[in-house]
């Protein structure tokens, strides 16, 4: 449990003879009730935040099945006053610079350098697991709850990088304090610029993602495959049946014969399951180049687009769970045409507006597919 972290204060953090729980993202009411008891400002968790058994009160807590977890209107009520969270706070920064120099050796590699510089043993036996966004899954003998859970496939060994941000950002009992890219001003301050590669224009690289297993749907439809670019923040999602390599490569197809071939496709899949769709792409399209580049960034290059679409999905199969296949592209289409929190523009002006030809051909590169692989994505 090293990779997780608990609240502030907590003697907990990291103990593996310890339960925790994971943030209730997919509630965003929920997960509004647990931030206000947490009383800890301008701080947003991510899907690998969690908080301890010890921070919920016994009537929150189901021990009768196979697995501990929280009951559906469980909230955390158990943590340090306002006045000793102050305190911690301002000295926070300090106090990890003292007792971090040998623990964690990871945490002062640069934002830029390579998940293989671990040790092998980190790398080398990645497993095709899917991370679970939920506490905890539910007993195989208890009777089907609300379809409220899902998962993002990625790959495990993704989650062994300290180094990269969503580790230290995202966590809630490390400072805010602490930079790391990619920041909004990251490509003026970042001193090996050859190891930055910034989005400039629409359709340029885009990130792969696939969410599920959902509940199924008339049409045997289980998982929702993501396609977002990054500049215009124009997002296609498609559902399918199957997250199975053929599946994904045909999709991709599909939506490059209509929008034109990106740079590349950014995807946190497992490393294998990229390779297969590598493989897939240059049987069918009849190319040579790698089109999707395996990447620990995708999910944090755009953080702003990745919330809206999990609470598309979350709100689709809260509402219409046997047939949230119908009503996706009407929830994507009005994603596209309202305006970006960010941008401030309609994802559908940028990209469609402005007299973009789609590109019919793959386009080149001037650095390899492991160059890009180390390299931090700066998005407007």
């Amino acid at each position: 449990m090293g990779r997780y972290k608990c609240a502030y204060n907590c003697e907990n953090n990291g103990d593996p003879d310890v339960k925790f729980f994971k943030f209730p993202m997919y509630n965003p009411r929920k997960l509004k009730k647990w931030l206000v008891n947490m009383k800890w400002k301008d701080w947003t968790p991510s899907r690998f935040s969690v908080l301890c058994i010890n921070h919920f009160e016994e009537q929150y807590i189901d021990r009768t099945g196979k697995f501990v977890k929280l009951r559906e209107d469980a909230v955390p009520t158990i943590f340090a006053s306002s006045d000793e969270i102050h305190k911690i706070q301002t000295s926070c920064q300090s106090e990890r610079m003292q007792d971090k120099p040998h623990s964690t050796e990871a945490s002062q590699m640069t934002p830029f350098e390579s998940p293989t510089n671990h040790p092998t043993t980190d790398g080398r036996n990645i497993q095709n697991k899917e991370i679970s966004q939920t506490e905890e899954e539910p007993a195989g003998n208890k009777e089907p709850k609300k379809p409220d859970k899902w998962r993002i496939i990625v790959d495990e060994g993704l989650m062994k990088i300290e180094s990269f941000p969503y580790f230290f950002h995202g966590d809630y009992c490390l400072s805010q304090g602490i930079q790391w890219a990619p920041d909004d001003n990251f490509s003026t301050e970042c001193n090996n610029l050859e190891n930055v590669i910034e989005v400039k224009e629409p359709w340029q690289w885009l990130g792969l993602d696939v969410r599920g297993p959902l509940p199924q749907t008339l049409n045997g439809h289980k998982y929702i495959l993501t396609l977002t670019d990054y500049y215009s923040k124009w997002v296609e999602a498609v559902p399918m049946q199957s997250c199975l390599p053929p599946h994904v490569a045909k999709h991709i197809i599909d939506i490059i014969t209509h929008f034109g071939y990106p740079l590349r496709v950014l995807s946190r899949l497992p490393h294998d399951i990229v390779q297969k769709i590598n493989k897939e792409l240059k049987d069918k399209l009849r190319i040579t180049i790698a089109l999707v580049v395996y990447h620990r960034q995708t999910g944090t290059a755009d953080l702003v687009t990745q919330r809206l679409i999990d609470r598309i999905v979350s709100d689709l199969i809260e509402e219409h769970a046997a047939d949230w296949d119908v009503y996706l592209p009407a929830k994507v289409f009005t994603l596209c045409f309202e305006e970006h929190s960010k941008t401030k523009e309609r994802p559908f002006s940028v990209l469609c507006c402005r007299g973009l030809e789609p590109i019919h051909s793959p386009r080149g590169l001037d650095y390899t597919y492991s160059r890009i692989k180390e390299s931090a994505f700066v998005v407007r």
